[in-house]
């Protein structure tokens, strides 16, 4: 489960959870950040709390590099981002593309967001 101020904002199944943290540990260790400093805090081995400004400051960073520059990169990481946006929106952290190379990842939150329970 993933928790922002005492509020479940996802709860995914729990291989669909470690997908998405393994895939929050390699896009953090590309971009050189460490899983706290990217908004997420294990609190149990199911449970997350998630810091929305320092997720926002991290996917900012994902953004700023081949998550949206290199074709292949951006295809594998697209769902990470995508989910991400749904996590920020329900915390309450509105975010907007910065560009055109950004919106096709913005424009996918509403459609993720439906299948994303809480």
């Amino acid at each position: 489960m993933f928790d922002v101020d005492g509020e479940v904002v996802w709860s995914p199944a729990l291989r669909i959870g470690q997908l998405f943290m393994s895939m929050a540990g390699t896009l953090a260790d590309n971009a050189g950040v460490d899983l706290p400093a990217a908004g997420f805090t294990m609190m149990a081995s199911d449970y997350y709390y998630v810091d929305p400004p320092a997720l926002a400051g991290f996917v900012r960073t994902l953004l700023a590099g081949s998550v949206v520059t290199h074709s292949v990169y951006k295809e594998l990481a697209r769902g990470f981002v995508v989910a991400c946006l749904v996590l920020l929106e329900r915390a309450g952290v509105s975010m907007e593309p910065s560009d055109e190379a950004q919106r096709d990842l913005f424009d996918a939150r509403a459609a993720l967001a439906a299948s994303m329970s809480m």
